[in-house]
């Protein structure tokens, strides 16, 4: 199921409007392919903390797992994340959920509210990673591995996929 998703983010390339059009009509079952995938492979975490982004893949990974969905919303007001959920209730390790990573501004700030939070964060899971926009190397500074289904490249002519695997065990 995951060569399906791959397959369906590789027809919209090259082009951004198309790719971004394509990412915003993904529903629940492009994205359950991904899930089972990262089920498989993620060592042991108690929760999913999902951006906002994340609505599909993070429940989908989360109920595969049997653990509960933390919500990490940004505050329009304060410019602040807050987590939404049983987060008193997690007292093991956490992964975050984005769709794509980017720059990853977003992740970095939610693993340190979660450290406010007394949670670990151990691994950023990802639909599309892309490469150039340098988020893989913000999170791994921290400690933390990440994980995507997709990597893209950007080239003069659009997107491509990744040709180089940015982690061996990914």
């Amino acid at each position: 199921m995951l060569l399906h998703f791959q397959n369906v983010i590789a027809a919209a390339l090259p082009s951004e409007n198309t790719l971004g059009a394509r990412l915003a009509t993904l529903d629940a079952r492009d994205w359950a392919g991904v899930a089972e995938h990262f089920s498989a492979l993620l060592p042991e975490f108690g929760a999913v903390i999902a951006l906002p982004s994340a609505t599909h893949l993070a429940p989908v990974l989360g109920q595969a797992r049997g653990v509960p969905v933390l919500q990490a919303t940004l505050e329009a007001s304060s410019g602040c994340w807050t987590l939404l959920g049983p987060v008193q209730a997690v007292t093991d390790n956490v992964v975050v959920i984005s769709e794509q990573l980017t720059d990853g501004v977003a992740e970095l700030e939610v693993l340190l509210l979660a450290a406010v939070q007394h949670l670990t964060v151990t691994a950023v899971v990802v639909g599309v990673e892309r490469s150039p926009a340098g988020g893989r190397t913000r999170l791994e500074l921290q400690g933390v591995t990440v994980w995507s289904a997709v990597q893209l490249a950007q080239t003069p002519k659009g997107w491509v996929l990744e040709r180089r695997r940015l982690s061996a065990e990914r």
